[in-house]
Order: structure tokens, then C-alpha cells, then sequence
């Protein structure tokens, strides 16, 4: 029997939210899942019943963090980070086990940096490592479409950097990802706040990942299309990790948790719950 609770805490006087799936016997540490911007903690349903067999599962709302209220020299990932820190001493923890994918891995490989010893394993996929001059100028323009008032504007141009459209190249169910995509954009578009805090998680205070990690057993994985993170950037960002491992999904984009979930599920069963 799996009991959930909702937890609600705060940083830097902004509420956020996280969610605990805990098991009747663990066998392992709690499993702390962070996605995106796209992903709430109630979209991870592919991976329950691989982390409830043996750990507790954590799934987080920390994309939920209002950066326009924060200090101007602040930098997001680090205030998430402190979010994170803040669930990890709610939970009473001792060590986790990171899942982080996109503004989630950035997230997750800052906090492994600060507290190693609290850090038993940590995946990270899809890496906000470093944007392109052509992304940031693109995002840009999607977020002023918005404001505009261009909804179909807005959810286009989001997904023409989320995804891979060019047909040259095959990816892995990709109509169902760009349907997805363009409805949870054009839904967004219309409201203001949340613009706020795609342009905010996506272009604004990105300070690139850097100082490397080490005595943490980490493995990096990436979409061999992802245009918005390119996969040679990650494996560039995954060398900077002692002991690494890097593997790479073939067919897919940034959307490779939407495309190929029964992977990602083998992943994390593989690498952090270690069957």
C-alpha cells in the first residue's frame, strides 16, 4: 500500500509545493524526481510504480517559484536549489537519490555540487548546460508573441526549440509530442504569470553549470535531436563529472521523457533504484 501527503513550504517567502508517494516498506532512500518547466508533480506517473517498489517517491512544483519576486542578483537555479534543500530537511533525510531533467537537472546537479554526502545517486538528462545565442533569441520572441497576444504565435515558436520538426531527421512519436506541446503553450500564452516564469526559468539569470562533481555516482543522458540543449553540449557538460556515464537516446528530442517513457522508466530502474 502506497499512503501520498502533500507537503507546502517556502523560500525566500514564496510557497511552493511537493508530493510523497511512501511505500509500506522502503528499501532504499526517498527518489526526489525534478522536471521542467513543462512538468508539474503530478506528471510522473510513468515512473511510480518503478520508485514505489522499493523507495518513496518525491515529485516537486518548484518550476511554480515566482523568479519576479526574487532578489535581482539572484540566481533562479540557486533559489531552487534552496527549495530542494528545504524538501530534503522536510523529508528527514539522510541521502536521496536525484532524478533531474532539463530545468530540473540543473537543479539537481547544483545541489549534488553543494552537499555530495547527501546525494547517493544522481541522473540528470536533457541538462540546461549552456543555450544557444539562436534559442535565447528565439524564446525571446515567443515570450513577446505572448504578451501580444499571439497565442498559436507563441506555441509555435516554443515548439519549434522544444522540438525537432525538421522530417530529415526521424523522431520517436513526434506528432503526439508537438500536439502536446503546442496545447500546454497555447494554454499558457493566456496567462500572463506563467510567461513570466517560462521566459524567466528559460532565458533570464542563466548562469552556465560549472566546477564539475565529484565522489557522486552520476549518470548524464540526451536525446540525440535536442536542439535545445545539442547533445555535444551535454556530453561536453558530462565530462566535467568524475566517473561518469553518458548515454544517448536515438529518435528523440527534448521531449524524449513525453517520446520514449518506458526508456527513461528502464533508466531510472537500472541506475538509481539498481535493478
Amino acid at each position: 500500500m502506497t499512503e501520498e501527503h502533500i507537503r507546502t513550504l517556502s523560500v525566500l517567502g514564496v510557497s511552493y509545493t511537493y508530493r510523497v508517494l511512501r511505500p509500506s516498506a522502503p528499501t532504499m532512500e526517498p527518489v526526489i524526481l525534478l522536471g521542467g518547466v513543462l512538468q508539474g508533480m503530478y506528471d510522473w506517473g510513468y515512473l511510480e510504480s518503478t520508485v514505489t517498489a522499493k523507495a518513496t517517491m518525491v515529485t516537486v512544483d518548484l518550476p511554480s517559484v515566482d523568479p519576479g519576486s526574487l532578489p535581482e542578483d539572484r540566481d533562479d537555479v540557486d533559489t531552487l536549489c534552496d527549495g530542494l534543500a528545504g524538501i530534503i530537511a522536510d523529508l528527514g533525510a539522510a541521502r536521496v537519490h536525484l532524478y533531474g531533467y532539463s530545468m530540473g537537472a540543473a537543479v539537481a546537479f547544483r545541489y549534488a555540487q553543494r552537499h555530495p554526502e547527501r546525494v547517493a545517486r544522481l541522473l540528470i538528462g536533457g541538462v540546461r548546460y549552456q543555450l544557444t545565442a539562436r534559442v535565447l533569441s528565439n524564446l525571446r520572441l515567443a515570450t513577446d508573441r505572448a504578451r501580444a497576444g499571439d497565442a498559436e504565435g507563441f506555441a509555435k515558436l516554443m515548439a519549434a526549440d522544444l522540438l525537432c520538426l525538421d522530417d530529415s531527421h526521424h523522431v520517436h512519436r513526434r506528432d503526439l509530442a508537438l500536439g502536446y506541446v503546442m496545447r500546454f503553450m497555447r494554454k499558457a500564452a493566456r496567462t500572463p504569470h506563467y510567461i513570466d516564469l517560462i521566459a524567466s526559468a528559460l532565458t533570464s539569470r542563466h548562469h552556465r553549470l560549472t566546477g564539475g562533481l565529484r565522489q557522486v555516482p552520476t549518470l548524464v543522458f540526451s536525446a540525440e535531436h535536442d536542439h535545445l540543449h545539442p547533445l555535444e553540449r551535454q556530453q561536453a557538460f558530462a565530462a566535467t563529472i568524475e566517473g561518469s556515464q553518458f548515454v544517448t537516446f536515438p529518435d528523440c528530442d527534448h521531449m524524449l521523457p513525453l517520446q520514449r517513457p518506458e526508456a527513461v522508466a528502464s533508466l531510472v530502474a537500472s541506475f538509481l533504484i539498481r535493478e
